[in-house]
């Protein structure tokens, strides 16, 4: 019996040996009723000693009584804030569909215990939201990684480590990606299918990639969307979010308003981006601030109302 435990050590040890080159960080001890977590890497090495299990540790320390062992990747430091869904697509048959996240961080992100989930209207367009039927379609399995700046596609329904549930093109729909606690990381939200918004052969895409809106786009599996969303359609969202449900305000950044040839804004760091919508969503024009006060044409539009977005502001205003 000795002999066998012995042997069950060394294949133990070799086992964490095998983990510690995979990147799992930490190791579970579980003794007496209780549980104890520790760094991997300061495992010195695991004894058997008349079928008594012991973990002895670099610094001195051991946990004996070992009932079971378990390794994990050590998740406290990892940003999932910087994972994003990218693009959704329900256009074609199962195989042609997919989930698009990129990763916007400077470190790999193990995607390994997150997941997302899929609730759209049931049967029919024009259906209210929110719909109600949330479902599990997709938990990132061990291996599966999202490389820094990089995209992580999940193609094709069923296939191995992918989504699970049908995904629709046409309906009302909230997909939302978790992180391995169950936070909410991101959501891509699609609030109106009828009218001007019943459009079923599209994807919903973020323009710019990571950081921007969601879109209706061409499909584009595994591919950045670029920065130009030039002509495109906005996602409705739910009333009293987002950009086209702004109340015409006054603004001191923003001048003049109402406005002719040109506006000035005010108080922008070097590049960044200012987009102006027309109220169906659709992006008309894009600029870059160059200095602290950037001086936008809009010569080119015909009289009515608009909306600029620069970052997380927004407002209308309105050219005669």
């Amino acid at each position: 019996m000795i002999k066998k435990s012995f042997l069950l050590g060394l294949v133990l040890l070799t086992a964490g040996q095998l983990l510690v080159a995979q990147s799992f960080q930490v190791i579970t001890l579980s003794a007496d009723g209780e549980e104890t977590t520790y760094a991997l890497s300061n495992v010195q090495k695991i004894v058997f000693d008349n079928n008594t299990m012991t973990v002895k540790m670099k610094d001195g320390d051991s946990a004996t009584n070992i009932l079971r062992i378990g390794f994990a990747r050590d998740i406290s430091g990892i940003d999932y804030s910087k994972l994003k869904l990218n693009e959704v697509n329900g256009v074609g048959g199962d195989s042609d569909k997919f989930y698009e996240l990129i990763n916007i961080g400077d470190s790999d992100i193990p995607l390994e215990g997150c997941q997302i989930i899929y609730n759209a209207a049931p049967n029919n367009t024009g259906d209210p939201f929110p719909p109600n039927r949330e479902q599990l379609t997709w938990t990132g399995t061990p291996g599966q990684m999202a490389q820094a700046g990089k995209l992580f596609s999940l193609i094709g329904r069923d296939t191995p480590g992918s989504f699970t549930t049908g995904l629709t093109a046409t309906r009302i729909l909230i997909i939302t990606l978790k992180d391995p606690d169950g936070n909410t990381i991101d959501k891509c939200i699609r609030a109106k299918d009828t009218g001007e918004y019943a459009i079923d052969d599209q994807s919903f895409s973020r323009v710019p990639d990571g950081t921007g809106p969601f879109y209706f786009t061409t499909p584009t599996p595994n591919a950045l969307n670029g920065e130009d969303a030039t002509g495109l359609v906005l996602l409705p969202q739910p009333e009293g979010t987002g950009i086209q449900s702004l109340k015409p305000q006054s603004v001191d950044f923003v001048f003049p308003n109402p406005v002719k040839e040109s506006f000035t804004i005010n108080g922008l760091k070097k590049g960044a981006l200012i987009s102006i919508f027309d109220l169906a969503g659709r992006l008309l024009q894009t600029v870059a601030s160059q200095e602290n006060a950037t001086v936008v044409n809009v010569s080119s539009l015909q009289q009515g109302t608009y909306l600029l977005r620069v970052g997380d502001r927004a407002v209308k205003f309105v050219k005669q």
